[in-house]
């Protein structure tokens, strides 16, 4: 028993000590994952500012020109 019992106290310890190296290496690749994201976002921002972004939605989903632009209509056979 004065064996056992300070082995199990102590893998009980290096159990806790791994498990907290594991959740912390996750936690390191989440955080690079996010500030990838976030870096994603911010020149996406960028593009919205610019107005790049903005046109180039206003074109394809509206189907806006610009001022003084010609539109040609190619009929399909």
């Amino acid at each position: 028993m004065i064996i056992a019992l300070p082995f199990f106290y102590m893998s009980r310890r290096v159990f806790i000590l791994v498990k907290s190296i594991h959740e912390e290496s996750m936690l390191k690749k989440h955080i690079l994952i996010l500030e990838a994201e976030n870096e994603m976002l911010k020149n996406r921002i960028n593009e919205y500012k610019r107005g790049m972004l903005l046109e180039v939605k206003a074109r394809d989903d509206l189907g806006m020109i610009r001022r003084g632009e010609k539109v040609y209509l190619i009929p399909k056979k």
